[in-house]
């Protein structure tokens, strides 16, 4: 896995943590209300890798983030591909010609 990436689900399930907290929730309240574990609700504020995208979207949706991973996988924010797609545009663009004649 890569550095980045841990960091990332330390940060993410620290941020899990916090919402929970916040909301004066317990664990168990909160693996009741996605109907997971408790222990996959420890292991999402731990920041275990593993977990599944389809929890993590449900803990996202719990504490009303959903928008923050919606606004991460937008293609319209991926600059990397963007700029890829960019490197491959044809300098010059040639006239076509219709065949008109149905």
């Amino acid at each position: 896995m890569f550095q980045d990436s841990e960091k990332q689900l330390s940060e993410m399930g620290q941020f899990f943590k916090i919402a929970r907290k916040r909301r004066g929730w317990r664990q168990g309240d909160v693996a009741q209300r996605i109907n997971v574990s408790i222990d996959t609700v420890k292991r999402a504020e731990k920041g275990a890798k593993g977990l599944s995208v389809g929890n993590i979207l449900d803990l996202l949706s719990l504490y009303n983030r959903l928008d923050a991973f919606n606004e991460v996988i937008n293609p319209d924010n991926d600059s990397v591909g963007i700029s890829m797609e960019t490197e491959r545009l044809p300098e010059r663009v040639s006239s076509q010609h219709y065949d008109r004649d149905f």
